[in-house]
């Protein structure tokens, strides 16, 4: 891992999950988001280490445990830091087997909790709330990046650098996974109409090698990746289906790889799009014999 300046005393660490870091001038950090795992936080104190620096404020942008995963290790090496995250991602990083309850809606079939989608318990020390936020010396933007997740947040740096988290993808993950994994479409599509419209001076995205080169161009790919898994969603709907028959259709369209957890977590973003599209009123739902189908 290597520290890798982007203006000001903004800075990054590329991982899994790139690591957004702000450096203040006492040797102390932020940390924007810090991986899936303590051989991730292990590494990321190392690398710190050899900088001089300490973390004072870990800042997650949402609570997926490839974000959040390596916060207790940091925490508990560094005991003086302090955790933030958005009112309501605090909810699952405090109680993570949250999120598999919602993918499975009940508690979790063995074999569902997998460490890419339950982490540890992370104790929020700080809620995180739009506007703009002073840690140290220094202040913060807060950006709701709703969409992705329930209560995903930007954050902005006094340098005009905003780490989206995984507000947007880039174009390696939207051909690796054709269907994007969303909460909520409506609210997925405004944050990325927000986005194109913004002008911060550095945008950083979890899932990238490096900032992004041309973020609006890339933020109207993902944009335009919406719109066409909504066309595609429509098309098989010409004929009803199960939301599960939906999901094979989709599965086989885009030859996902397929195991316990990747079936729920796509399982999950259909349902988005269906509830997106009922709520649009561009298809319709009934239940016959006991099954319920869409279709327009």
């Amino acid at each position: 891992m290597e520290l890798t300046k982007l203006r000001g005393r903004t800075y990054y660490i590329q991982a899994p999950t790139n690591v957004g870091v702000y450096r203040y001038k006492n040797g102390l950090c932020a940390l924007i988001d810090t991986g899936l795992d303590n051989t991730t936080g292990r590494k990321l104190l190392e690398t710190l280490e050899e900088n001089g620096l300490k973390v004072k404020y870990i800042l997650n942008t949402h609570a997926h445990p490839d974000h959040f995963g390596a916060d207790n290790f940091i925490k508990e090496n560094q005991p003086a830091s302090i955790i933030g995250a958005s009112p309501l991602e605090k909810v699952f990083m405090e109680n993570s087997n949250m999120e598999n309850i919602i993918l499975y809606g009940a508690a979790p079939m063995p074999g569902l909790s997998t460490r890419v989608l339950k982490a540890k318990d992370t104790a929020v020390d700080i809620e995180l709330t739009e506007g703009f936020v002073e840690l140290g010396d220094k202040k913060f933007e807060i950006v709701p990046l709703e969409g992705h997740t329930i209560g995903q947040i930007g954050i902005v740096t006094e340098d005009g650098v905003i780490f989206c988290g995984d507000a947007f993808f880039s174009e390696d993950k939207m051909e690796k996974y054709p269907l994007p994994f969303v909460f909520d479409v409506g609210a997925h599509l405004k944050t990325l109409e927000f986005l194109l419209e913004s002008n911060y001076d550095c945008y950083v995205i979890s899932h990238c090698d490096g900032p992004v080169e041309n973020p609006k161009s890339l933020i109207q790919k993902n944009i335009d990746n919406i719109n066409e898994n909504l066309g595609l969603i429509t098309d098989i709907l010409s004929q009803p289906q199960t939301r599960e028959d939906l999901t094979e259709l989709i599965i086989k369209k885009y030859d996902i790889p397929m195991n316990i957890s990747q079936y729920f977590i796509t399982i999950t973003s259909v349902s988005a799009f269906l509830t997106f599209l009922l709520e649009k009123q561009s298809i319709s739902m009934d239940i016959i014999d006991g099954k319920m189908y869409f279709y327009v």
